[in-house]
């Protein structure tokens, strides 16, 4: 099980994205052409009433109009949605100016129409509907300056063909921007799945950590200080608990191998074995009742074997108990369905222990670990100054 972030495959995502930027903003090269090349094409293709120096201004100002459209473009694809404003309004008075210095009317509004088909995306929609009616209305307005003479069915004819070619045009701006986004927020997502993974690892690891060395310590100081009592009255005795010592150190060891790798399955019966046999070295006597012949998913005996484990730890840190009653019950009718309650209860809780739940890590962690399996978890006192750890498992 591997949470980490793939650093090839996060490259290989930030270069398809920049890949897809270059392509959508040299699509929009498109437009760029049709504004630089209008007054051109006006001048070849127009009459003896079109002048030089009227087509020379439209083209000195087509130019700047190009690459301010192009960089409000770009800043709205960087999730700009407010263009700045001297860039936007300057943007609009040299199309004013470019159609104005046109002399074929068409051209005056396929000009126009080419700058609305992208600057009508750059900024809200309120100031797009305001703007776009001042572009409508700006070829009639325009009339007066053109040196050629107007028909009014004609020049309507070509005011209703060039706005369809403008919203032809900003179809397909349309359609980048919303490709743009689509794929933007995509990759954000990735980012942000991979983030939470990460965090969910790290949570993951402490958790175990915490879970494994704390009852792996805990069984090495029982053990440690048997063998130290004994070591003067029983040398046979006190080498043997150390020898256990030894053992409980390897298996922590590996134990945390296995944590680090991400492979977290604890065997029921070898932990109940396991803390049985640390229980008994304390000097604190052991039942169990109903793992015989107990059948469970590997997920859920992981899981009681972690409750196992805890309920244990506390034994050994927070008690002075002389029993520890450790049972497996299969419970029907409950609001999980078919469950199986595993309980861990001692007849000796310190003052100031175990308090519940809230009271240290090792319940938290716990009880988030068997809250992600769908189970609840609840630590009470006994009467008789005992304490009752309970876990519900839904099966």
């Amino acid at each position: 099980m591997n949470h980490g972030v793939d650093p090839a495959g996060s490259r290989r995502t930030e270069r398809k994205l920049r890949v897809a930027r270059r392509i959508i903003l040299g699509s929009m090269l498109f437009i760029l052409l049709i504004l630089v090349g209008m007054p051109l094409t006006e001048l070849r293709l127009g009459t003896d009433k079109v002048t030089l120096w009227r087509t020379v201004l439209a083209e000195a100002v087509a130019v700047p109009l190009g690459v301010a459209l192009m960089a409000m473009f770009r800043d709205r694809m960087d999730g700009r949605r407010d263009p700045r404003p001297w860039l936007y309004w300057g943007s609009i008075a040299m199309a004013a100016v470019a159609a104005a210095a046109l002399q074929v009317p068409v051209s005056s509004m396929f000009f126009l129409g080419a700058w609305w088909a992208v600057g009508v995306f750059v900024a809200s929609r309120r100031r797009g509907a305001a703007v776009s009616a001042l572009l409508l209305a700006l070829p009639w307005a325009l009339i007066p300056f053109s040196p050629l003479d107007i028909q009014f069915i004609p020049f309507l004819l070509a005011w209703v063909f060039s706005i369809g070619w403008a919203l032809l045009l900003s179809a397909g701006s349309l359609a980048s921007l919303w490709l743009w986004d689509v794929t933007n927020d995509a990759v954000k997502g990735q980012r942000a799945r991979a983030q939470l993974a990460v965090t969910e690892e790290r949570l993951r690891f402490a958790r175990d950590m915490h879970d494994l060395l704390g009852h792996s310590l805990s069984a090495l100081a029982v053990k440690a200080e048997l063998a130290s009592r004994l070591v003067d009255r029983a040398p046979a005795r006190a080498a043997a608990e150390m020898e256990e010592v030894h053992e409980l150190a390897r298996k922590a060891l590996q134990q945390v191998r296995t944590a680090v790798s991400g492979y977290r399955e604890v065997d029921l019966a070898e932990e109940v074995a396991s803390v049985g046999a640390v229980l008994a070295a304390n000097g604190t006597a052991v039942s169990v009742t109903g793992l015989e012949g107990l059948s469970l998913p590997p997920d859920r005996e992981s899981l009681a074997a972690w409750v196992v484990r805890e309920g244990v730890t506390n034994v050994l840190r927070h008690s002075d108990a002389t029993a520890c009653e450790i049972a497996f019950t299969r419970a029907k009718d409950t609001a999980m369905g078919r469950a199986l309650v595993v309980e861990v209860s001692n007849d000796g809780a310190r003052d100031g222990g175990e308090r519940g739940t809230s009271s240290g890590s090792g319940l938290a962690g716990l009880s988030e670990r068997v809250s992600l399996g769908g189970g609840s978890l609840s630590a009470v006192r006994t009467k008789g100054g005992g304490f009752l750890l309970r876990a519900v498992l839904p099966l």
